[in-house]
């Protein structure tokens, strides 16, 4: 039991380090997930509004790879109007098979 406890805090630590990596000051990924399914896969996140106030309009792009690191494609998210401290749940179906997904950028206005 104490060794899943440690792996799980463990697991927690090097997802939010990622997290952050992917974010902006305004929008915080929390958490990010792909869904293997056939003939492609999609994925499914939460970002947190940090600013302190409302986002009217928030942007995240995302690389998408092959199982061999290949960048094979790319998504976006939107949503608008995002009050200050709200948890946004996003997610993308895209068209392309993929089984990694990296945001790559974050805008918040």
């Amino acid at each position: 039991m104490m060794m899943k406890s440690r792996m799980a805090i463990a697991t927690l630590a090097l997802t939010t380090m990622a997290a952050i990596s992917q974010s902006n000051e305004s929008l915080q990924i929390r958490s990010l997930d792909v869904i293997q399914g056939a003939p492609t896969s999609s994925f499914t996140g939460e970002a947190r509004n940090v600013a302190g106030r409302v986002i009217k309009e928030a942007v995240i792009q995302f690389n998408l790879y092959d199982a061999q690191g290949n960048l094979v494609g790319n998504a976006e998210t939107r949503a608008s109007n995002i009050e200050p401290d709200a948890v946004w749940k996003f997610q993308a179906a895209p068209k392309v098979p993929f089984t990694t997904v990296k945001a790559f950028d974050v805008k918040a206005y």
